[in-house]
């Protein structure tokens, strides 16, 4: 993991792991390049809260937001689909299958019902509502299922790589910055995923920065790490308060970018300091553009003309 209790070594004598990682983690988040990121984050994301659209429509603008972070999910694992066709597809109920005959479509399919489950553990903006996520390990498989399950039904992986961890010895289909660990280095740093993901008063912008690198540096599955790393950050950042209307498309940077975002990742697995930071600053960067591409939703809820982005 880029982040641990003490390189090499177990935590100090009277810290909890958790304590240990908490700790990390803020020491992190207290670099006052990556404060003035959070705060910039901070302050967009309350001018997208009071969006006129968010006061009555905030469902649709959610239903929205899973498309156009589907699509550009998609986009980034080389899967082109037009936004409309996604929609034309669910509008048409012509997803009821994991393959339709178009590989692409079925990637962006898969990205969007992945989307869509995490809107049902999405806070209510109008209302008291606040559903209770999953904890962490079910929530990875969660959304591992649906992004790689299209996959599986085509016969291009196995359904025993579906939801469940690469078994020793297994290599990881898709690459990634640096060797992928395996058996009880794999192990050790899945366990730390989950603590990461359910360690409570986390530094939101930097805890989930640091899952997401996580998934693409540890790639614990044999396919769709990236992916389910970018869903993880979505849910991180609404769960966390960071974000919580969850109508941000941060998956748009990473398509638009996707050289910068290989650079980035490479810089998070390196574990150096430096490379750490720059990989939150550079999500960080993501979540800005989100949060711009969430008022242009907006604007096409309120116009009702969702249908032509």
């Amino acid at each position: 993991m880029g982040l641990g209790p003490r390189p090499g070594g177990s935590p100090r004598h009277g810290q909890s792991d958790s304590d240990a990682l908490r700790g990390a983690l803020r020491a992190l988040a207290a670099d006052q390049q990556v404060v003035g990121a959070e705060q910039a984050l901070r302050e967009a994301s309350a001018e997208l809260r009071w969006n006129e659209a968010l006061r009555r429509r905030w469902r649709e603008a959610r239903a929205e937001a899973a498309v156009r972070c589907a699509v550009a999910s998609a986009a980034a694992e080389g899967a082109v689909v037009p936004a409309g066709a996604l929609r034309e597809a669910v509008a048409g109920r012509g997803l009821g299958r994991a393959v339709t005959g178009d590989p692409a479509l079925d990637a962006a399919a898969g990205l969007w019902r992945a989307g869509v489950r995490l809107t049902t553990w999405m806070p209510e903006l109008r209302g008291t509502g606040r559903p209770t996520p999953p904890g962490a390990r079910a929530l990875l498989a969660s959304l591992h299922r649906d992004v790689v399950g299209p996959l599986a039904a085509a016969g291009r992986i196995g359904w025993g790589e579906v939801a469940v961890p690469r078994e020793p010895g297994a290599d990881p289909r898709e690459a990634g910055p640096g060797p992928a660990p395996d058996g009880a280095g794999l192990r050790a740093r899945l366990t730390g995923l989950l603590r990461l993901v359910e360690v409570e008063e986390a530094p939101a912008l930097v805890r989930a920065a640091v899952v997401h690198g996580e998934m693409i540096a540890a790639r614990p599955f044999t396919a769709g790490n990236a992916a389910v790393g970018r869903l993880l950050l979505r849910h991180l950042v609404t769960r966390d308060g960071l974000e919580p209307t969850g109508t941000a498309v941060p998956d748009l940077y990473v398509a638009r970018a996707p050289g910068a975002y290989a650079e980035a990742a490479a810089a998070y697995a390196s574990g150096e300091p430096q490379g750490v930071t720059a990989w939150v600053l550079w999500q960080a960067e993501a979540l800005l553009v989100g949060i711009e591409e969430a008022h242009s939703v907006c604007r096409a809820v309120q116009a009702g003309t969702t249908g032509n982005a």
